[in-house]
C-alpha cells in the first residue's frame, strides 16, 4: 500500500467518523426536541433535520461498506471492530448526555477515542 492510498484511507475514515457523529447526534437532538415541544412546526422542522441526518448516516454506511470490500477476512474483522467501538461510543455518549450522566459521558468518550485509534495499520 502506497502512502497516497494510506492517506486516502485515513481521510475516508475521518470523514465517515464525522458523518456518523454528526448524523447520530442530530437524530438524537431532533427526537428530544420533538418530545419536548409537540407543536406542528417543530415536528416538521425536526423531521427535515432527521431526514438530512439519515442521509449522512447512509452515506457513511455506504462508504464503510465500500472500504471493507477489498480487504481480507481478518482485516475486515479488525475494521468492523473499530467501527462497532466508534458507534458504541457515539450512541452511549448521546444517551448519557440526555440522561445528564457525566460518568457515562466520560466513559463513552473514552470508548469513542479508543475506537478511533486503529488496531494495526499494515504497511
Amino acid at each position: 500500500m502506497t502512502d497516497q492510498e494510506r492517506k486516502e484511507r485515513i481521510l475516508t475514515k475521518l470523514r465517515n467518523i464525522v458523518f456518523l457523529l454528526l448524523g447520530i447526534t442530530v437524530v438524537f437532538i431532533s427526537i428530544a426536541s420533538i418530545v419536548s415541544n409537540t407543536a406542528f412546526g417543530n415536528i416538521v422542522s425536526n423531521a427535515v433535520w432527521i431526514v438530512l441526518a439519515l442521509f449522512l448516516i447512509v452515506q457513511a454506511a455506504i462508504s464503510i461498506y465500500q472500504s471493507l470490500t477489498p480487504l481480507k477476512t481478518r482485516a475486515k474483522i479488525f475494521l468492523l471492530t473499530d467501527w462497532a467501538t466508534i458507534l458504541l461510543g457515539i450512541l452511549l455518549a448521546n444517551c448519557a448526555y440526555f440522561m445528564k450522566n457525566n460518568f457515562w459521558l466520560i466513559i463513552s468518550i473514552a470508548i469513542f477515542i479508543a475506537g478511533c485509534i486503529p488496531i494495526k495499520d499494515a504497511k
